[in-house]
């Protein structure tokens, strides 16, 4: 069975190295594209606890996980390499940014208005999962649309002192607490992450992706369905009143 489980681990690798590097969980931004807001920075990670990565990949004996950023979220791939099955506990998930930690929002929960972060996930020996943590207040509904808020800022505005703060991010940390149960074993995993370094980047190199899942479509209110009713009842009247003006206008003949 060992000997199973270590060859199956060094199978699994390079098939979720390619799945989340050529994008296959799916994820990104959620806002529209809009160009020239002063420049364009592109982030890059590298872990550094509890193992140094710049691939972002983690392995030990109960699973492999890899990690990969976006502006907003930390995306991720795990698969349970333990014999028995392994519960992902939403609930006590927590992200930090610079040791300020957040409840999180998930692929389930990303534009619910509760501030739950969902129930535990089972994933069987050997099963995976592919989702996204973000700060729970980084998602919000702006009256209008649903929007997010970036992890550390990608424009500048075409602000000198916010270009130097952005050029000069290396070293600002994000962290994962992952609370894992695997049968009757709780295990609380951490990982820390730090940006490496930062690029600017040409608009015209910007590709936005589309969040998996999509935000909602505005729903209208009461107060503007009962609105345009009122607006079609007005029609409707000063129609029926023209027309009976017409009428006295206009008798009919024999």
């Amino acid at each position: 069975m060992h000997e199973r489980m270590k060859n199956a681990r060094w199978f699994w690798i390079p098939v979720l190295i390619a799945a989340i590097v050529f994008g296959a969980a799916g994820c990104a931004t959620g806002r529209p594209y809009t160009a020239g807001q002063g420049g364009k920075y592109r982030y890059t990670y590298r872990m550094v606890k509890p193992v140094r990565s710049d691939d972002l990949l983690f392995q030990d004996d109960s699973l492999v996980v890899q990690f990969k950023f976006d502006e907003a979220a930390i995306r991720f791939q795990m698969q349970n390499l333990a014999r028995s099955d392994l519960r992902v506990n939403w609930a006590k998930m927590s992200i930090g940014v610079n040791d300020r930690f957040f409840a999180v929002r998930h692929s389930a929960t990303l534009y619910s208005d509760s501030s739950s972060s969902g129930l535990s996930e089972l994933i069987p020996s050997y099963g995976y999962i592919r989702d996204l943590a973000i700060p729970q207040p980084n998602v919000f509904f702006d009256g209008n649309r649903w929007s997010e808020a970036d992890l550390f800022p990608t424009t500048d505005g075409n602000s000198p002192a916010t270009r130097d703060s952005i050029l000069h991010s290396a070293g600002q940390r994000v962290s994962l607490i992952l609370p894992l149960q695997f049968g009757s074993a709780e295990k609380d995993y951490r990982f820390d992450f730090e940006v490496a370094f930062v690029n600017r980047i040409a608009w015209k190199d910007y590709q936005p992706l589309q969040r998996i899942p999509p935000p909602p479509a505005p729903q209208q209110s009461q107060s503007s369905i009962d609105q345009m009713t009122a607006a079609l009842i007005v029609v409707g009247v000063l129609g029926f009143a023209a027309y009976l003006i017409t009428l006295k206008k206009n008798p009919p003949t024999e």
